[in-house]
């Protein structure tokens, strides 16, 4: 008789909803860039196990602060749950460069879930069971990894950031299509967060994801909601259903000139966005500047004192005009000889 195949809800709604979770008893790939989602769906992840009271063993190679973290912006409390006995941590030892003995230390590991009774072990970084040198003994390394903790019959979440180096892809390619759940996470310039189903298996025509399905997210309580892949998010936050989306104005149609609806969408999330935008306030003017005080100016020397003028010479006598009397003389002594004469001559005749 075949063994059934069981699978289990991990937080996630569009995953959830098309896949019915993930499989048990096998290992799912967590694999992001950092601060990009990875983190965020690893605390979801947990808080499924919490909400389902399923023994969690959580394996970190660093300190958990970080994934506490995230975790809280999901609504889950590591700090409460390890205080219950929910979670259950287990921080490894480890040097970078560092080869493990893969078999002893997951031996180590799969020992300490059966002393809890855990059920589900999560692995914060899978990185110091994988590196291996040199990168062609890649595919026996991953393989060995992952056929140990499925035969422990334990639900492994492991995650594994994106690979920054060559030797690194190469884990990282045979990591994703060796596992049986590989989901990769995404983030924009606007905080959303998408996620992208890498490999699954037993995946049939009829159920399948989009390339990029967009994920709601909700502070303190996690992906919240199915959206579609044709939904796209909007300046509020939420995203457009197809039925919002037939009531795009005519304006906006008119302006897409035929694009499609999800670019129609895009659109309006963007004008939508300008619109919404508020001017800054105008700063203050600033204050002008007080002039800075004049110098007191230097005294003036004292005035060379000037010589005394020379004595003005005294005008010489204003000069008659000698035509203008000679003129007046001579009329004078012509009309008194005139006189004489004519007086004369009188007494002569008389």
């Amino acid at each position: 008789m075949a063994k059934k195949i069981m699978k289990v809800p991990i937080g996630i709604p569009v995953l959830d909803d098309k896949f019915s979770g993930i499989y048990v008893g096998h290992v799912t790939l967590l694999t992001g860039a950092s601060g990009e989602g990875r983190e965020v769906a690893a605390g979801a992840v947990l808080n499924s196990y919490y909400r389902l009271d399923e023994q969690v063993l959580g394996v970190f190679v660093e300190s958990a602060d970080h994934i506490a973290l995230r975790a809280r912006e999901v609504g889950y409390n590591m700090e409460k749950a390890t205080e219950i006995g929910a979670l259950s941590t287990l921080y490894y030892a480890y040097k970078p460069g560092e080869e493990l003995p893969v078999r002893e230390s997951l031996e180590e590991i799969i020992a300490e879930t059966r002393r809890i009774s855990a059920s589900v072990l999560f692995i914060q970084d899978a990185r110091p069971w994988l590196e291996v040198h040199p990168v062609s003994a890649a595919p026996e390394r991953v393989a060995e990894f992952i056929s140990i903790l499925e035969e422990s019959g334990l639900t492994t979440i492991v995650a594994l950031p994106e690979p920054v180096s060559d030797a690194a892809k190469r884990v990282w390619e045979e990591m994703k299509n060796k596992s049986s759940v590989a989901i990769q996470f995404s983030r924009d310039r606007l905080g959303n967060y998408f996620m992208k189903v890498l490999t699954y298996m037993g995946l049939t025509a009829n159920v399948s994801l989009p390339y990029e399905t967009p994920l709601k997210f909700v502070p303190r309580k996690g992906f919240v909601k199915d959206v579609g892949p044709e939904a796209v998010p909007t300046p509020s936050g939420e995203f457009r259903t197809p039925a919002e989306r037939k009531e795009t104005p005519a304006a906006a149609v008119s302006f897409s000139h035929g694009a499609k609806p999800a670019m129609m969408d895009m659109t309006q999330s963007i004008l939508g966005q300008i619109s919404n935008l508020v001017p800054p306030p105008k700063p203050p003017p600033a204050p002008k500047p007080s002039p800075a005080p004049m110098p007191n100016p230097a005294p003036m020397p004292n005035p060379v004192p000037m010589p005394n003028p020379m004595p003005k010479p005294n005008p010489a006598p204003e000069r008659r005009d000698q035509t203008k009397y000679s003129f007046a003389a001579a009329e004078a002594q012509t009309k008194k000889r005139a006189k004489y004469s004519f007086a004369a001559a009188m007494k002569e005749d008389g």
